[in-house]
């Protein structure tokens, strides 16, 4: 049990008001402890907001769960279509077909595509997860939806006729060449589908590959995209393994796989930095029972157990822990909310300094110096996100503040312990 004298006695070790030394040690840990804690729960969150990110980009595109027709395809989709949505777990389930073929514009501009034919009911889930850019996304019958680089590449613009071209449905045949109206550009934020995806109605896809009342697929959407592999697992055994079913997360697994392979990485690293803020305090501590070796001492004669002198000095390490963690949680959760807005902020203020102090100095010695490019953390055409994704999880931020409350407890028991151990009537002669 704690004594409130010893509690006293630790609060007024560690108090902040003084201005000796030990209190600037002391202030320097604190300090530490705060930067660990704030940049712990941001690097966390932005890795989980990769990832969730990326996961709903992917389902956003197919779905939770696909069912895919061996050989051709499925030939009776609305009647397994119907069945599938009688499960109680399953929100959507809509047909699709997907093929490759090239659009051309203009007559050199020529780019292959990924075509998916879809239904209107399908057009909601483009809506919730891309951004449109141009046109609509309300598509009817001879118009088509283009991804944005796709778009860009072709030379296609809203209102505007372009070309489809898909392989002859028997060899020998000529190409098939399809006109259809651009109705809207979109963007998954994901580069591999912005270079290749185009969109229309399923009738459309299934006319213009020849394939008839043929799907490629069913997209199926459920409740629970945790609980995907049981579900997949019970589709597949309610056709006994007719068709190839899959989920979202076989699609990319080993994408996922590194991805949260990288987040105990960063956890490695977040804790090796904790170990260094160890030190810190262990140094803060030993400096706090040498300089107050003398009170150390007069505490002892007038009978302080070691137990008591144990106890002081673990309650500023406990001190030091809860204030840290508590400011240093508030700290990352801010930066974490505002963390897009930091973030354009910082691009505008590096984009001011190379427009208006390196351009003009470069220029000064060399009159041949480039314009530079504009600053951007993530450039569309490198990487799949364009912004910061974060996803703050508390149990993050909760473990992180117990761990940092740890590591600052633990690195004061070795300074305790030896300040408990020390001899009131040497140090006093000494003094």
């Amino acid at each position: 049990m704690i004594k409130l004298s010893n509690l006293f006695v630790g609060l007024r070790y560690i108090s902040f008001s003084s201005k000796d030394t030990i209190t600037k040690i002391s202030f320097i840990s604190l300090l530490s402890i705060i930067v660990g804690v704030a940049t712990s729960i941001v690097v966390l969150s932005i890795t989980n907001g990769f990832r969730e990110d990326l996961k709903n980009k992917m389902i956003g595109k197919d779905a939770h769960i696909v069912i895919i027709g061996r050989g051709l395809g499925i030939s009776d989709y609305n009647l397994v279509t119907q069945d599938v949505r009688k499960f109680p777990w399953v929100v959507e389930a809509e047909p699709y077909y997907q093929g490759q073929g090239l659009l051309r514009q203009y007559g050199d501009l020529i780019q292959g595509t990924l075509i998916t034919g879809i239904t209107t009911n399908s057009i909601k889930r483009y809506k919730d997860n891309f951004k449109l850019l141009y046109g609509s996304y309300d598509i009817k019958r001879g118009e088509i939806l283009l991804a944005e680089t796709l778009a860009y590449n072709v030379g296609a613009s809203v209102g505007k006729d372009i070309e489809v071209i898909v392989k002859p449905p028997k060899e020998g045949y000529l190409p098939v060449v399809t006109k259809f109206k651009v109705k809207g550009i979109f963007s998954t934020g994901y580069g591999d589908y912005d270079s290749i995806l185009s969109v229309m109605l399923l009738e459309d896809a299934q006319k213009l590959f020849n394939v008839g009342n043929i799907a490629y697929g069913i997209n199926v959407m459920v409740d629970n995209v945790d609980k995907v592999n049981r579900y997949a697992n019970i589709i597949f055994n309610r056709y006994g393994g007719t068709f190839i079913v899959y989920t979202w997360q076989d699609m990319k697994r080993n994408l996922f796989e590194a991805m949260y392979n990288q987040k105990t990485v960063m956890m490695l690293i977040l804790f090796l930095f904790f170990v260094v803020v160890s030190f810190g305090i262990i140094g803060t501590m030993m400096s706090m029972t040498l300089d107050k070796k003398s009170e150390i001492a007069i505490l002892k004669a007038i009978g302080s157990r070691p137990r008591d002198i144990l106890q002081i000095f673990v309650i500023d390490g406990v001190i030091l822990g809860l204030i840290g963690s508590v400011i240093g949680s508030l700290i990352g959760i801010l930066i974490t909310i505002n963390l897009e807005s930091i973030t354009f902020g910082l691009e505008d203020f590096i984009n001011f300094l190379l427009y208006n102090f390196s351009y003009p100095i470069a220029k000064f010695f060399n009159h041949n110096a480039m314009y530079p490019e504009k600053f951007e953390f993530f450039k569309s055409n490198v990487y799949y996100i364009k912004s910061f994704p974060t996803k703050l999880e508390f149990v993050d931020v909760f473990f992180i503040s117990i761990f940092a409350t740890f590591v600052s407890t633990g690195a004061a028991i070795i300074p305790a312990l030896r300040a408990s151990k020390m001899k009131p009537a040497e140090i006093l002669r000494n003094e």
